[in-house]
């Protein structure tokens, strides 16, 4: 038993969701919008904290890349996680969502691939454990016109 609580410290976390990324557009001009997504799926019994959500680390998109404007992040409606012990109530997405972020790409932007880059950070808990905040990259492949 020991042996399985080491190695399970040595590998880290569990998987606390999957996220992939995409864009509605994959062709764009210099100067245009563009909104990019990231479709986020918890994993079962995890739920991720949403905006409003005061002593924990909320799901946030930082954009890094130079050329692009970032807009405000659209976020889904949350659910309200009611946690017993303390009558906390909190927002949280439990269930698969998206985030939306609107962007524009710089008018000088060379035609050719545009790569826009960024962190999803967020904090995760099951029915039991609160886990660290974490910072994942994320990226988007563009083609500029």
């Amino acid at each position: 038993m020991l042996f399985a609580v080491l190695l399970a410290l040595l590998a880290g976390p569990p998987i606390q969701l999957t996220f992939t990324t995409a864009s509605s557009a994959s062709a764009v001009k210099a100067g245009q919008a563009v909104k990019l997504y990231v479709d986020v799926t918890p994993k079962p019994k995890m739920h991720v904290y949403a905006p409003g959500a005061k002593e924990y680390q909320p799901i946030a998109l930082e954009l890094n890349s130079p050329g692009v404007k970032a807009g405000k992040l659209a976020y889904p409606k949350s659910d309200d996680w009611y946690f017993e012990p303390t009558k906390e109530h909190v927002p949280v997405f439990q269930a698969p969502f998206r985030l939306t972020q609107d962007v524009v790409v710089a008018p000088d932007a060379k035609p050719g691939t545009f790569y826009v880059t960024g962190v999803l950070k967020y904090q995760a808990c099951d029915d039991t454990i609160c886990y660290k905040p974490v910072s994942e990259p994320v990226a988007w492949t563009l083609s500029v016109q």
